[in-house]
Protein backbone atom coordinates (compact mmCIF):
# COMPACT_ATOMS: atom_id res chain seq x y z
CA UNK A 1 0.00 0.00 0.00
CA UNK A 2 2.78 2.27 0.94
CA UNK A 3 4.89 1.89 -2.27
CA UNK A 4 1.80 2.14 -4.29
CA UNK A 5 1.25 5.29 -2.52
CA UNK A 6 4.23 6.42 -3.36
CA UNK A 7 4.52 5.71 -6.74
CA UNK A 8 1.23 7.48 -7.08
CA UNK A 9 2.70 10.97 -5.61
CA UNK A 10 5.84 10.69 -7.61
CA UNK A 11 3.84 10.32 -10.79
CA UNK A 12 1.32 13.26 -9.63
CA UNK A 13 4.90 15.41 -9.05
CA UNK A 14 5.97 14.84 -12.69
CA UNK A 15 3.36 15.83 -14.29
CA UNK A 16 4.59 19.55 -12.60
CA UNK A 17 8.50 19.18 -13.83
CA UNK A 18 10.57 18.82 -16.81
CA UNK A 19 9.73 22.31 -18.07
CA UNK A 20 12.18 25.28 -18.46
CA UNK A 21 11.99 28.26 -16.38
CA UNK A 22 11.15 30.58 -18.63
CA UNK A 23 7.47 27.95 -19.82
CA UNK A 24 7.53 28.77 -15.51
CA UNK A 25 7.37 32.77 -16.21
CA UNK A 26 4.73 32.31 -18.74
CA UNK A 27 2.66 30.21 -16.68
CA UNK A 28 2.43 32.14 -13.72
CA UNK A 29 1.88 35.43 -15.70
CA UNK A 30 -0.89 32.93 -17.12
CA UNK A 31 -2.45 32.83 -13.90
CA UNK A 32 -0.99 36.38 -12.44
CA UNK A 33 -3.81 37.73 -15.27
CA UNK A 34 -5.70 35.16 -14.76
CA UNK A 35 -6.64 35.94 -11.24
CA UNK A 36 -6.69 40.03 -11.70
CA UNK A 37 -8.68 39.37 -15.19
CA UNK A 38 -11.36 37.24 -12.44
CA UNK A 39 -12.54 41.07 -11.81
CA UNK A 40 -14.37 40.64 -14.98
CA UNK A 41 -17.14 38.54 -13.88
CA UNK A 42 -17.94 40.87 -11.30
CA UNK A 43 -18.31 43.96 -13.18
CA UNK A 44 -22.03 44.03 -13.92
CA UNK A 45 -22.53 44.25 -9.81
CA UNK A 46 -20.23 47.33 -10.13
CA UNK A 47 -22.32 48.92 -12.94
CA UNK A 48 -25.38 48.37 -12.18
CA UNK A 49 -24.71 49.34 -8.08
CA UNK A 50 -22.25 52.62 -8.31
CA UNK A 51 -23.53 53.65 -11.95
CA UNK A 52 -27.04 52.80 -11.37
CA UNK A 53 -27.39 51.09 -14.93
CA UNK A 54 -30.38 49.02 -15.43
CA UNK A 55 -29.06 45.11 -15.87
CA UNK A 56 -30.31 45.17 -19.76
CA UNK A 57 -27.77 47.96 -20.47
CA UNK A 58 -25.19 46.09 -18.44
CA UNK A 59 -25.76 42.82 -20.24
CA UNK A 60 -25.19 44.81 -23.39
CA UNK A 61 -22.09 46.15 -22.40
CA UNK A 62 -20.96 42.61 -21.21
CA UNK A 63 -21.48 41.52 -24.50
CA UNK A 64 -18.86 43.60 -26.25
CA UNK A 65 -16.03 41.67 -23.90
CA UNK A 66 -17.04 38.91 -26.16
CA UNK A 67 -16.66 40.23 -29.73
CA UNK A 68 -13.43 41.74 -28.54
CA UNK A 69 -12.04 38.68 -27.09
CA UNK A 70 -12.49 37.14 -31.10
CA UNK A 71 -10.55 40.21 -32.61
CA UNK A 72 -8.13 39.89 -29.82
CA UNK A 73 -7.51 35.80 -30.48
CA UNK A 74 -6.74 36.48 -34.35
CA UNK A 75 -4.41 39.71 -33.70
CA UNK A 76 -2.80 38.00 -30.87
CA UNK A 77 -1.67 35.19 -32.97
CA UNK A 78 -0.96 37.10 -35.99
CA UNK A 79 1.04 39.33 -34.15
CA UNK A 80 3.01 36.95 -32.60
CA UNK A 81 3.83 35.42 -36.27
CA UNK A 82 5.25 38.82 -37.33
CA UNK A 83 7.07 39.92 -34.14
CA UNK A 84 7.44 38.45 -30.68
CA UNK A 85 4.99 36.74 -28.30
CA UNK A 86 6.90 38.58 -25.63
CA UNK A 87 6.19 41.97 -26.78
CA UNK A 88 2.49 41.25 -27.85
CA UNK A 89 1.84 39.48 -24.16
CA UNK A 90 3.51 42.95 -22.77
CA UNK A 91 1.52 45.15 -25.27
CA UNK A 92 -1.72 43.47 -24.10
CA UNK A 93 -0.93 43.25 -20.80
CA UNK A 94 -0.10 47.06 -20.97
CA UNK A 95 -3.61 47.84 -22.65
CA UNK A 96 -5.28 45.72 -19.81
CA UNK A 97 -3.97 47.74 -17.11
CA UNK A 98 -4.81 51.23 -18.66
CA UNK A 99 -8.82 50.18 -19.08
CA UNK A 100 -8.73 48.98 -15.38
CA UNK A 101 -7.68 52.00 -14.66
CA UNK A 102 -9.99 53.69 -16.96
CA UNK A 103 -12.74 51.92 -15.24
CA UNK A 104 -12.64 54.05 -11.95
CA UNK A 105 -13.62 57.10 -13.84
CA UNK A 106 -15.68 56.22 -16.66
CA UNK A 107 -19.56 56.41 -16.18
CA UNK A 108 -20.91 56.81 -19.40
CA UNK A 109 -22.40 53.81 -21.31
CA UNK A 110 -20.73 54.32 -24.57
CA UNK A 111 -17.49 54.69 -23.04
CA UNK A 112 -17.42 51.84 -21.17
CA UNK A 113 -18.96 49.67 -24.34
CA UNK A 114 -15.30 50.83 -25.54
CA UNK A 115 -13.83 50.01 -22.57
CA UNK A 116 -14.84 46.51 -22.11
CA UNK A 117 -14.50 45.62 -25.86
CA UNK A 118 -10.90 46.67 -25.66
CA UNK A 119 -10.20 44.90 -22.69
CA UNK A 120 -11.54 41.53 -24.28
CA UNK A 121 -9.35 42.54 -26.97
CA UNK A 122 -6.03 42.82 -25.21
CA UNK A 123 -7.17 39.38 -23.09
CA UNK A 124 -7.27 37.15 -25.19
CA UNK A 125 -4.10 38.58 -27.04
CA UNK A 126 -2.72 38.25 -24.34
CA UNK A 127 -3.57 34.37 -23.98
CA UNK A 128 -3.01 33.31 -27.54
CA UNK A 129 0.32 34.95 -27.39
CA UNK A 130 1.36 33.94 -23.95
CA UNK A 131 0.50 30.15 -25.17
CA UNK A 132 2.59 30.74 -28.20
CA UNK A 133 5.38 31.89 -25.82
CA UNK A 134 5.57 28.89 -23.52
CA UNK A 135 5.24 26.65 -26.03
CA UNK A 136 7.85 28.19 -27.95
CA UNK A 137 10.44 27.29 -24.99
CA UNK A 138 9.42 23.91 -25.33
CA UNK A 139 11.35 21.04 -27.56
CA UNK A 140 9.21 18.18 -28.06
CA UNK A 141 5.69 17.19 -28.01
CA UNK A 142 5.27 15.71 -24.25
CA UNK A 143 6.80 19.18 -22.95
CA UNK A 144 3.86 21.44 -25.16
CA UNK A 145 1.35 19.10 -23.45
CA UNK A 146 2.48 19.47 -20.35
CA UNK A 147 2.60 23.08 -20.55
CA UNK A 148 -0.82 23.32 -21.94
CA UNK A 149 -2.01 21.26 -18.77
CA UNK A 150 -0.56 23.97 -16.59
CA UNK A 151 -1.48 26.66 -18.40
CA UNK A 152 -5.12 25.60 -18.18
CA UNK A 153 -4.41 24.69 -14.04
CA UNK A 154 -2.92 28.38 -13.57
CA UNK A 155 -5.90 29.74 -15.39
CA UNK A 156 -8.44 28.13 -13.16
CA UNK A 157 -6.73 28.36 -10.14
CA UNK A 158 -6.15 31.74 -10.95
CA UNK A 159 -10.10 32.49 -11.37
CA UNK A 160 -10.75 30.33 -8.24
CA UNK A 161 -8.40 32.86 -6.36
CA UNK A 162 -10.36 35.90 -7.68
CA UNK A 163 -13.27 34.98 -6.22
CA UNK A 164 -12.31 35.01 -2.91
CA UNK A 165 -10.02 37.97 -3.18
CA UNK A 166 -12.76 40.23 -4.01
CA UNK A 167 -14.68 38.88 -1.57
CA UNK A 168 -12.28 39.53 0.67
CA UNK A 169 -12.27 43.13 -0.43
CA UNK A 170 -16.15 43.55 -0.63
CA UNK A 171 -15.64 46.32 2.18
CA UNK A 172 -13.47 48.16 0.27
CA UNK A 173 -15.17 49.76 -3.00
CA UNK A 174 -14.83 48.10 -5.82
CA UNK A 175 -12.79 51.12 -7.71
CA UNK A 176 -10.14 50.30 -5.17
CA UNK A 177 -10.27 46.90 -6.74
CA UNK A 178 -9.87 47.69 -9.79
CA UNK A 179 -6.83 50.22 -9.40
CA UNK A 180 -4.94 47.41 -7.86
CA UNK A 181 -5.60 44.98 -10.66
CA UNK A 182 -4.62 47.23 -13.29
CA UNK A 183 -1.35 48.46 -10.46
CA UNK A 184 -0.39 44.75 -10.95
CA UNK A 185 -0.98 43.76 -14.69
CA UNK A 186 1.01 47.28 -15.21
CA UNK A 187 3.90 45.69 -13.11
CA UNK A 188 3.30 42.39 -14.98
CA UNK A 189 3.24 43.64 -18.10
CA UNK A 190 7.03 45.63 -17.52
CA UNK A 191 8.00 42.05 -15.84
CA UNK A 192 7.40 39.56 -19.04
CA UNK A 193 8.51 42.57 -21.42
CA UNK A 194 11.91 42.23 -19.48
CA UNK A 195 12.55 38.58 -19.35
CA UNK A 196 15.33 37.71 -21.27
CA UNK A 197 14.69 33.76 -22.37
CA UNK A 198 12.96 33.51 -25.88
CA UNK A 199 13.00 31.53 -28.53
CA UNK A 200 12.76 34.12 -32.03
CA UNK A 201 9.49 33.20 -33.55
CA UNK A 202 11.10 33.15 -36.91
CA UNK A 203 13.00 29.80 -35.19
CA UNK A 204 10.52 28.49 -33.75
CA UNK A 205 10.30 25.44 -36.44
CA UNK A 206 13.61 24.64 -35.48
CA UNK A 207 12.35 23.06 -31.85
CA UNK A 208 8.86 21.84 -33.75
CA UNK A 209 8.89 18.26 -35.50
CA UNK A 210 6.79 18.68 -38.98
CA UNK A 211 3.67 16.65 -39.31
CA UNK A 212 3.55 17.29 -42.67
CA UNK A 213 6.42 15.70 -44.63
CA UNK A 214 4.24 15.05 -47.63
CA UNK A 215 1.43 17.16 -49.84
CA UNK A 216 -0.99 14.41 -48.58
CA UNK A 217 -0.04 14.90 -45.03
CA UNK A 218 -0.70 18.72 -45.48
CA UNK A 219 -4.18 17.88 -46.22
CA UNK A 220 -4.70 15.34 -43.45
CA UNK A 221 -3.35 17.79 -41.07
CA UNK A 222 -5.34 20.84 -42.57
CA UNK A 223 -8.85 18.49 -42.08
CA UNK A 224 -8.03 17.44 -38.48
CA UNK A 225 -7.84 21.29 -37.67
CA UNK A 226 -11.41 21.87 -39.03
CA UNK A 227 -11.78 19.09 -37.22
CA UNK A 228 -10.95 20.13 -34.15
CA UNK A 229 -11.79 23.78 -35.12
CA UNK A 230 -15.53 22.08 -35.66
CA UNK A 231 -15.68 20.29 -32.33
CA UNK A 232 -14.34 23.43 -30.40
CA UNK A 233 -17.26 25.51 -31.50
CA UNK A 234 -19.58 22.85 -30.71
CA UNK A 235 -18.04 22.31 -27.29
CA UNK A 236 -18.12 26.10 -26.58
CA UNK A 237 -21.75 26.35 -26.89
CA UNK A 238 -22.21 23.53 -24.39
CA UNK A 239 -19.47 24.77 -22.22
CA UNK A 240 -20.86 29.04 -22.28
CA UNK A 241 -24.21 27.78 -20.84
CA UNK A 242 -22.48 28.07 -17.77
CA UNK A 243 -22.87 31.73 -17.53
CA UNK A 244 -26.88 31.63 -18.64
CA UNK A 245 -28.83 28.71 -18.44
CA UNK A 246 -27.13 26.32 -16.44
CA UNK A 247 -26.98 28.84 -13.49
CA UNK A 248 -30.98 29.72 -13.86
CA UNK A 249 -31.64 26.07 -14.15
CA UNK A 250 -29.27 24.99 -10.82
CA UNK A 251 -31.26 27.77 -9.02
CA UNK A 252 -35.03 26.73 -10.08
CA UNK A 253 -34.02 22.87 -9.66
CA UNK A 254 -32.98 23.19 -6.11
CA UNK A 255 -34.59 25.91 -4.50
CA UNK A 256 -33.26 25.55 -1.05
CA UNK A 257 -29.68 25.45 -1.81
CA UNK A 258 -30.28 28.64 -3.75
CA UNK A 259 -27.59 30.15 -4.81
CA UNK A 260 -25.62 27.87 -2.87
CA UNK A 261 -26.16 25.02 -4.98
CA UNK A 262 -24.41 26.88 -7.89
CA UNK A 263 -21.16 28.04 -5.69
CA UNK A 264 -21.09 24.28 -5.14
CA UNK A 265 -20.63 23.27 -8.57
CA UNK A 266 -18.69 25.55 -9.78
CA UNK A 267 -16.28 25.55 -7.27
CA UNK A 268 -16.06 21.90 -7.37
CA UNK A 269 -15.41 21.99 -11.16
CA UNK A 270 -12.43 24.42 -10.80
CA UNK A 271 -11.13 22.14 -7.48
CA UNK A 272 -10.83 19.34 -9.78
CA UNK A 273 -9.38 20.90 -12.66
CA UNK A 274 -6.17 22.43 -10.61
CA UNK A 275 -5.54 18.92 -8.85
CA UNK A 276 -6.03 16.48 -11.62
CA UNK A 277 -5.62 18.12 -14.87
CA UNK A 278 -1.83 17.69 -15.19
CA UNK A 279 -1.78 14.04 -13.39
CA UNK A 280 -4.89 13.06 -16.13
CA UNK A 281 -3.54 14.48 -19.17
CA UNK A 282 0.16 13.13 -18.34
CA UNK A 283 -1.30 9.68 -17.75
CA UNK A 284 -2.85 9.45 -21.15
CA UNK A 285 -0.58 11.54 -23.36
CA UNK A 286 0.23 8.23 -25.45
CA UNK A 287 -3.65 7.53 -25.96
CA UNK A 288 -5.05 8.56 -29.58
CA UNK A 289 -5.50 12.13 -29.26
CA UNK A 290 -8.31 12.38 -31.78
CA UNK A 291 -10.68 10.08 -29.72
CA UNK A 292 -9.73 11.69 -26.51
CA UNK A 293 -10.57 14.90 -28.11
CA UNK A 294 -13.90 13.27 -29.41
CA UNK A 295 -14.38 11.90 -25.41
CA UNK A 296 -13.87 14.70 -23.89
CA UNK A 297 -16.80 16.60 -26.28
CA UNK A 298 -19.14 13.80 -25.32
CA UNK A 299 -18.97 14.01 -21.63
CA UNK A 300 -19.40 17.40 -21.45
CA UNK A 301 -22.36 17.07 -24.05
CA UNK A 302 -23.62 13.73 -21.46
CA UNK A 303 -22.66 15.88 -18.66
CA UNK A 304 -25.91 18.62 -19.64
CA UNK A 305 -27.80 15.69 -20.88
CA UNK A 306 -27.76 14.42 -17.08
CA UNK A 307 -29.38 17.59 -16.21
CA UNK A 308 -32.37 16.48 -17.22
CA UNK A 309 -32.54 13.17 -14.89
CA UNK A 310 -31.10 15.02 -11.93
CA UNK A 311 -33.84 15.88 -9.21
CA UNK A 312 -31.53 15.31 -6.38
CA UNK A 313 -28.50 17.36 -5.62
CA UNK A 314 -26.19 14.52 -5.56
CA UNK A 315 -27.26 13.63 -9.68
CA UNK A 316 -26.39 17.81 -10.28
CA UNK A 317 -22.74 16.85 -8.24
CA UNK A 318 -22.30 13.36 -10.84
CA UNK A 319 -23.04 15.68 -13.65
CA UNK A 320 -20.21 17.97 -12.47
CA UNK A 321 -17.50 15.37 -12.36
CA UNK A 322 -18.72 13.93 -15.79
CA UNK A 323 -18.38 17.30 -17.17
CA UNK A 324 -15.14 18.31 -15.23
CA UNK A 325 -13.42 14.83 -16.95
CA UNK A 326 -14.42 16.04 -20.21
CA UNK A 327 -13.29 19.54 -19.96
CA UNK A 328 -9.78 18.26 -18.43
CA UNK A 329 -9.73 15.01 -21.94
CA UNK A 330 -11.09 17.67 -24.73
CA UNK A 331 -9.37 21.32 -23.93
CA UNK A 332 -5.67 20.94 -23.33
CA UNK A 333 -5.62 18.12 -26.54
CA UNK A 334 -7.48 20.88 -28.74
CA UNK A 335 -5.13 22.97 -28.12
CA UNK A 336 -2.39 20.86 -28.75
CA UNK A 337 -3.25 19.48 -31.84
CA UNK A 338 -4.29 22.66 -33.38
CA UNK A 339 -0.61 23.89 -32.22
CA UNK A 340 1.17 20.74 -33.71
CA UNK A 341 -0.63 20.36 -37.43
CA UNK A 342 -0.36 24.03 -37.73
CA UNK A 343 1.68 25.12 -40.40
CA UNK A 344 5.60 26.11 -39.43
CA UNK A 345 5.88 29.35 -39.52
CA UNK A 346 1.99 30.32 -38.34
CA UNK A 347 1.37 28.53 -34.82
CA UNK A 348 0.12 31.96 -34.06
CA UNK A 349 -2.24 31.72 -36.74
CA UNK A 350 -3.59 28.49 -35.54
CA UNK A 351 -3.69 28.94 -31.65
CA UNK A 352 -5.12 32.71 -32.93
CA UNK A 353 -8.02 31.16 -34.82
CA UNK A 354 -9.01 28.50 -32.36
CA UNK A 355 -9.08 30.90 -29.80
CA UNK A 356 -11.36 33.05 -32.23
CA UNK A 357 -13.59 29.61 -32.64
CA UNK A 358 -14.08 29.40 -28.84
CA UNK A 359 -14.52 33.46 -28.43
CA UNK A 360 -17.52 32.85 -30.99
CA UNK A 361 -18.88 30.45 -29.54
CA UNK A 362 -19.16 32.10 -26.24
CA UNK A 363 -21.02 35.23 -27.83
CA UNK A 364 -23.01 32.86 -29.32
CA UNK A 365 -23.73 30.33 -26.98
CA UNK A 366 -25.65 32.25 -24.25
CA UNK A 367 -28.04 33.76 -26.68
CA UNK A 368 -29.07 30.57 -28.55
CA UNK A 369 -29.06 28.46 -25.24
CA UNK A 370 -31.35 31.42 -23.12
CA UNK A 371 -33.75 31.23 -26.45
CA UNK A 372 -34.02 27.37 -26.27
CA UNK A 373 -34.56 27.38 -22.84
CA UNK A 374 -37.12 30.19 -22.89
CA UNK A 375 -39.34 28.68 -26.21
CA UNK A 376 -38.72 24.70 -25.68
CA UNK A 377 -37.50 24.37 -22.09
CA UNK A 378 -34.43 23.20 -20.06
CA UNK A 379 -34.70 19.18 -21.43
CA UNK A 380 -34.79 20.79 -25.18
CA UNK A 381 -31.47 22.21 -24.20
CA UNK A 382 -29.57 19.61 -22.36
CA UNK A 383 -30.96 16.81 -25.26
CA UNK A 384 -29.20 19.27 -27.86
CA UNK A 385 -26.16 19.55 -25.61
CA UNK A 386 -25.95 16.08 -25.69
CA UNK A 387 -26.61 15.73 -29.29
CA UNK A 388 -23.00 18.29 -29.70
CA UNK A 389 -21.20 16.08 -27.95
CA UNK A 390 -22.59 12.76 -29.84
CA UNK A 391 -21.93 14.49 -33.26
CA UNK A 392 -17.75 15.38 -31.85
CA UNK A 393 -17.57 11.93 -30.96
CA UNK A 394 -18.90 10.65 -33.73
CA UNK A 395 -16.55 13.23 -36.15
CA UNK A 396 -13.70 12.33 -34.58
CA UNK A 397 -14.40 8.59 -34.42
CA UNK A 398 -14.73 8.88 -38.39
CA UNK A 399 -11.73 10.65 -38.92
CA UNK A 400 -9.59 8.47 -36.91
CA UNK A 401 -11.39 5.49 -39.34
CA UNK A 402 -10.61 7.01 -42.00
CA UNK A 403 -6.58 7.98 -41.22
CA UNK A 404 -5.52 5.30 -39.03
CA UNK A 405 -2.20 4.84 -39.12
Amino acid sequence: MTAYLSSAIKGYVSSYLGLSLACWQGIILNFVESTLMGVYYFLPIYFVNVYHINITTAGVIMSFYGLGAIIGALMGGFLSDKISPRTVSSACLLILSIVFLMLTKLHIVNLLIIALFTMGTASYGFITSNHLWVLAQCHHQEERLKAINLLSVASNLGLGLSAIVVGLMANYSFKSILALSGSLLFLSAIYFYLIEQEINPSHIHHVIENTAKTPDDAIKNKKLIYLVLACLFFTGLIVFQASTTYSIYIQKSFPDLGLKAISILFTLNSFLVVIFQASIINLLHTKNKILMIGIGAFLLGFARLMLSFSFIFSLAILSCLVYTLGEILFFSVAQFVCYQNGLEKKKGYALGTYRMVYASSRVLGPAVGGHIYQQFGANMLWFICGLLGLLSLTACYGYNMRYAD
